[in-house]
Parts: structure tokens; C-alpha cells; sequence
């Protein structure tokens, strides 16, 4: 499901007038101030706690404002450009977080980048994820390209059990050939979403959709 409203947006104090995007697994709020550009992305699991701030701090332009309360970043405030939209976002949201907001559990495999392989790795990518998310019964498919490192990211049911199975698979031998000369060390796991880039876009998304028009 994804959903788009044009809004304005605070961070750090700094408003931005742009639009914010309710994907299945985060929010995405792209806007533009004197200046500067700010594209934020919120992940549902990072989400502390979703209400309607009225208070004097909470305002943005005198009006009352959706407060995104993060658990290890400051909270971000959002005002909607249209009559009604408040508490249509706050009741969407809250929807979501009831039910999980991403399609299951998540797990990040985070693989060390040799120096100066970053252009590798983005071409590499740019041909398709070692593995096929939707072989695997994923609900979505995240890569993060950074300096050193590469984050991947899968949810789903089960997920752990799913890409595990997947490492007898030989597509995946063929892809990790590929992608030896780039790699600098062992990967890591982990079982949450902290490892996910706070404020970044992924170089890579496959987002299950049960809606063939969802857009």
C-alpha cells in the first residue's frame, strides 16, 4: 500500500514544504527549503509512538501537527495541506503499526566493502540482488549501499529460515562470485532494524505487492 499527501515537515527545526509517502515498510517524507534538501526516511520499527501534537511546540505555522515520536532520533512534525488529512494519516499509521508495518520479521546481513569498491558494488547491484526476494516468499527487499559496507535487508515470515535455505541455492554461488573481489571480510546478522540507514534511500527496493495497481 503506499499513500501520498503533501505536507510540510519539520526536522531539527528546519520546515520543509514537500510531500510525505506511507510505503509498507516506512515513511518517506522529500521536501525543499531555501537551500536545501531533505529526502528522510522513517522505518516503521523506528517509530516510538504516532499521536496529534496541538502544543505550542508541536505547531508548524500555527496549525496542529502529526508528531513522530523516534525511538533514537528526534521526533519529526508533520502538517498536512488539506482539511481532514490530520487524522486520516494518524488513523493510517496507527493501522500499520498495529500490524507490524513490515510484512513480518526483518533480518540485515551487513557485508564489508573493500576501499574503493563502492562503484563495483553499485554495478553489481545495478544488475539485481544476489538473491531473488520473490523466489524467497519475501514481503520486501531492501539494499543500502554505504563507504564500507553494504546493508541488505529482508522481511518477511519467517525470514531467517528463508535466506538461510537460500545459501545451498547456486544462483547465490554464481552471484557471491561476482561479488568476491568487492567483499572485505565476514558478514554480520543481526535481528532488528537498527542497522538500516536512518535518513537514507535504498539503492535497491523490491517491495511485494498484493494489489497489481498499488503504485
Amino acid at each position: 500500500m503506499h499513500k501520498r499527501y503533501a505536507v510540510v515537515f519539520s526536522e531539527r527545526g528546519k520546515a520543509f514544504a514537500g510531500a510525505l509517502e506511507v510505503g509498507e515498510d516506512r515513511l518517506l517524507l522529500t521536501g525543499d527549503a531555501v537551500g536545501r534538501r531533505c529526502d528522510l526516511a522513517v522505518p516503521f520499527s523506528d517509530l516510538a509512538e504516532i499521536r496529534i501534537g496541538r502544543g505550542r511546540a508541536d505547531r508548524l505555522n500555527g496549525y496542529p501537527t502529526l508528531v513522530l515520536e523516534r525511538r533514537r532520533m528526534p521526533a519529526v512534525q508533520v502538517a498536512p495541506l488539506g482539511s481532514g488529512l490530520l487524522h486520516e494519516i494518524v488513523d493510517l499509521l496507527r493501522s500499520l503499526a498495529a500490524e507490524g508495518g513490515h510484512g513480518g520479521d526483518v533480518l540485515c546481513v551487513v557485508v564489508p566493502l573493500k576501499p574503493d569498491c563502492l562503484p563495483r558494488a553499485a554495478s553489481l547491484l545495478a544488475a539485481g540482488p544476489p538473491l531473488d526476494p520473490a523466489a524467497l516468499g519475501l514481503t520486501s527487499h531492501q539494499v543500502y549501499l554505504r563507504e564500507n559496507e553494504v546493508v541488505f535487508v529482508f522481511r518477511g515470515p519467517d525470514v531467517r529460515a528463508r535466506v538461510g535455505k537460500s545459501v545451498r541455492s547456486p544462483a547465490l554461488w554464481r552471484a557471491g562470485l561476482a561479488w568476491q573481489d568487492c567483499i572485505a571480510g565476514r558478514p554480520s546478522i543481526h535481528r532488528s532494524a537498527e542497522m538500516i540507514p536512518n535518513a537514507a534511500m535504498p539503492d535497491y527496493s523490491w517491495p511485494a505487492r498484493n494489489d497489481p495497481g498499488s503504485a
